[in-house]
């Protein structure tokens, strides 16, 4: 008898420990904002200002194994959005879902602040059309990439309830897979709601000890791959192509947090490739770069941010040989690393990319 009631006891105990370490919460968000032309020719149809809602719900873990993913507490969840561009004969709505990644700053005070990265899918009412609509170069497919940035300031009403007031940077594209693609960035402010179902305290990370940083000097292997797609013509009809290509960096780790690194960049571009044999030019796809930057790593997860420079390109390759790659990795293991880039030209998004790799 006294057994049977020590395991009921331990499953219990067992059963009821990862439900107090995982705060629960919904919330949702009322949007307004602008659109940004980063073109002459877009500036016409930028006049509107967007406005929408967002609704989501999120978990924090609170378990040690969770903070050392990130060397932070976050909020992990999942959003629904829809957005209106006050121009419904050429931008129209969007509506779509995704995930977030927010780290908390100074949480469990009465003002707290977070940093949200957010990516996910957005579905377009409107898009290009030579004929209907040749104003909206924004999107030329109604299925698109939504990624964001934002920074959010919250103060607590009661131990359920808080309030946030937060600025956002929105881009929607569609990564090159569908021509044209300029692609559309537009800031909004935010004003919402966060419910918190079960008010758990945080645990003081202070009182944990601090991993050790090791290594300092990191080499990086990452071969990856996207696709974009020419859109049908009079001559020629829609083909999709391919672009492959692998990074290979080399970083000093300045601490557990900050990296500096370089290293070159090897692509063979598919797209250009068609582009060239459209107009009768020699099939040249190769394109050879150098890249130096900027990591920040944060436990399992690590953004890069390189400044890059073809020393080789194809001559029709527009807007000269300067560009910027953007990386988000995911260490799945100590080897392996998972994780999607983005290459764009200023402002302008040439497309996405998924990669996967080892480290060194």
């Amino acid at each position: 008898m006294g057994s049977a009631w020590a395991i009921t006891g331990l499953v219990a105990a067992v059963s009821s420990t990862p439900a107090d370490s995982v705060r629960k919460e919904v919330g949702v968000q009322v949007h307004t904002g602008f659109i940004i032309p980063h073109a002459d020719d877009l500036k016409a149809i930028s006049q509107s200002s967007p406005v929408g809602i967002i609704v989501e719900y999120s978990r924090t873990n609170l378990r040690r194994s969770a903070f050392d993913r990130c060397n932070c507490f976050a909020r992990i969840g999942a959003y629904a959005h829809y957005m209106a561009f006050n121009n419904p004969a050429e931008l129209g709505r969007t509506v779509g879902a995704g995930a977030f990644f927010e780290p908390l700053i100074r949480y469990g005070k009465p003002l707290s602040f977070s940093i949200r990265t957010t990516a996910g899918l957005a579905y377009l009412t409107r898009v290009f059309d030579p004929q209907t609509n040749p104003r909206n170069t924004f999107f030329g497919a109604t299925l698109n990439g939504w990624l964001g940035v934002s920074a959010a300031a919250h103060v607590r009403v009661s131990n359920h309830l808080r309030i946030s007031l937060s600025a956002n940077y929105n881009h929607i594209s569609n990564g090159g897979s569908r021509q044209p693609n300029r692609g559309m960035n537009f800031p909004t402010v935010a004003a919402g709601m966060i419910y918190t179902a079960n008010s758990f305290p945080f645990p003081d990370p202070r009182r944990w000890s601090k991993p050790q940083l090791t290594k300092r000097f990191v080499v990086r292997l990452m071969p990856f791959a996207s696709i974009r797609t020419f859109p049908q013509t009079d001559l020629f009809p829609e083909k999709a192509t391919w672009l492959l290509g692998i990074t290979a960096t080399a970083g000093w780790r300045l601490n557990r947090f900050h990296t500096l690194s370089g290293g070159t960049e090897l692509v063979h571009d598919g797209y250009i490739r068609e582009q060239r044999r459209r107009v009768n030019h020699s099939p040249d796809s190769w394109q050879v770069a150098l890249l130096g930057g900027y990591e920040l790593w944060l436990g399992r997860y690590v953004f890069a941010a390189h400044l890059g420079w073809n020393a080789y390109q194809p001559d029709t390759i527009p807007d000269g040989r300067v560009f910027q790659r953007y990386q988000l990795l995911y260490a799945l293991s100590d080897r392996v690393r998972l994780g999607v880039g983005l290459k764009s030209r200023l402002q302008v998004a040439e497309g996405f990319d998924v990669r996967a790799g080892l480290a060194f």
